[in-house]
């Protein structure tokens, strides 16, 4: 992390704060002479954004987070989340939760998980992602405002495996399931001055993320390790693991247009090189380091204790505004 990025950035937040404070100062006056103090198009604004679309892209081949964690090369080069994981009325499963990624990763690991979740985690699976922005208009050209996102992305081991040839059987790569949440707040400035209905409006933003991810972890029944080491175990072996980081600073741009209150939002986020994911493969006890290093570790070196996940999310989502 640059150290130059952390200043700068409270230094934005407290231009923010002084560009809203003054706002809020000149209502109150207006509202003491008498004036009119009712919020019309250009004004305050209130942003919801909800039924979002996700896509979730790496840097470089060797970014994957679990490239990174086991050393297979069958994830390097692997896919990111491509998905809905807000709302979905097809696929409701009460009281589970809103969220098509909370449904999926109970389908396929039941409460397992949710033992080792987080308190905020377990409340949150029962609300659809979303986010939530307030804008307020400055006496500059720009417009000022804090966002705040909450979205999840679900990954799948036998989803995300880079494109190989041949024979793919499963057992080729260690089980790695993982459901990652993100809260993000972000300050932002407004390019072209509040979001007015019938136009466009450019944002651009930086801020901090909570990150919470949930994974099972483990080795499947791979009679090739039996081969080469007699000795060790053929029986599918897993356990659920807990880990947790911040992400910053996160960087936030984009466009959102909007009718009288219904609109759309296409927004991006730099996802910087921070160590987020704990990597349990780094020290784990299923079968030998030998027999692991052999079987799946394709890096030729000693796997990292944490895992990044530097890259690019993609969010579009449908928004309702308060003018």
């Amino acid at each position: 992390m640059s150290p130059l990025r952390i200043p700068l950035f409270l230094a934005f937040l407290l231009i923010f704060f002084l560009l809203s404070a003054h706002h809020f100062q000149v209502q109150a006056q207006e509202a003491a002479a008498g004036g009119s103090t009712a919020v019309s198009s250009g004004g305050t604004v209130f942003r919801l954004g909800m039924w979002e679309m996700l896509h979730q892209t790496f840097w470089t081949e060797e970014d994957h987070p679990y490239y990174q964690m086991t050393g297979s090369n069958r994830f390097r080069g692997g896919k990111g989340y491509q998905g809905v994981p807000s709302f979905d009325v097809t696929d409701v499963y009460f009281p589970d939760g809103l969220s098509a990624n909370v449904n999926e990763k109970r389908s396929f690991d039941g409460d397992g998980h949710s033992q080792v979740d987080s308190a905020v985690g377990k409340l949150v699976d029962k609300l659809p992602t979303f986010s939530l922005e307030y804008i307020v208009p400055t006496d500059y050209l720009v417009a000022a405002g804090v966002s705040f996102h909450y979205t999840s992305i679900w990954l799948n081991d036998s989803k995300i495996r880079a494109a190989t040839t041949g024979p793919d059987p499963s057992w080729d790569t260690p089980l790695l399931r993982t459901f990652t949440r993100f809260f993000l707040l972000t300050g932002n400035l407004y390019l072209t001055g509040p979001p007015r209905p019938g136009e466009v409006d450019y944002f651009w933003g930086m801020g901090i993320c909570r990150v919470e991810s949930t994974y099972r972890w483990g080795i499947r029944s791979n009679p090739e390790i039996i081969y080469d080491y007699p000795n060790e175990s053929l029986n599918d072996q897993s356990e659920f693991k807990f880990s947790s980081g911040y992400l910053f600073p996160i960087q936030r741009f984009g466009l959102a247009s909007a009718g009288e209150n219904f609109g759309f939002m296409l927004e991006f986020f730099r996802i910087p090189e921070v160590l987020v994911y704990d990597n349990p493969f780094r020290d784990q006890t299923f079968i030998s380091k030998e027999a692991y290093n052999a079987t799946y570790n394709d890096r030729g070196s000693i796997l990292p204790d944490r895992a990044s996940m530097r890259g690019m999310i993609t969010r579009a989502t449908w928004t309702y505004s308060f003018w």
